[in-house]
């Protein structure tokens, strides 16, 4: 009885290893995302290296290691800076907006989302108004005006 009490237990805590594994495996594989262009590129001449991080989309590079030198100059030439997102920390072109805080019914009346700015209200709510978003950031809590209609509330971390 004791034999099997035992054989059960070791069988348990094997499972529980193997689960937990499989979890660590799968966090660790989210750090190690690739960016949608490659960090490799050829070594330009000086005359096309001005131009090749002008063309670089920095906002496609989202990835848990430190950009290349070409998509953070790219970032800083569209105004915005490489900052740690989200719970993993991966870094993403975060881009300010001018018209933060000026008064919106939808996203077309801003550089970015325009955001309910109290607390959050029954979506579907109708003749609503928000402020423009300070900058791209996704993540947080809050609750965009499309139209003038209240979305559902979001959190992402």
């Amino acid at each position: 009885m004791i034999n099997n009490w035992l054989a059960s237990k070791q069988s348990f805590n094997g499972m529980v290893l193997i689960i937990l594994a499989m979890l660590m495996a799968f966090w660790l594989s989210a750090c190690s995302v690739t960016p949608a262009t490659s960090t490799a590129p050829p070594t330009p001449s000086s005359s096309e290296s001005t131009a090749s991080a002008a063309t670089a989309d920095p906002l496609a590079y989202q990835a848990c290691v430190y950009p290349p030198n070409e998509l953070v100059q790219a970032c800083d030439v569209k105004g915005g800076t490489f900052l740690q997102q989200g719970r993993l920390g991966c870094y993403q072109c975060v881009l300010s907006y001018s018209d933060a805080g000026k008064v919106c019914q939808d996203g077309s009346d801003c550089q970015g989302q325009c955001k309910n700015t109290g607390e959050f209200i029954d979506s579907h709510t109708n003749n609503q108004t928000g402020q423009c978003a300070s900058d791209s950031s996704t993540f947080g809590c809050y609750q965009t005006i499309e139209k003038g209609v209240a979305q559902p509330a979001i959190c992402v971390d």
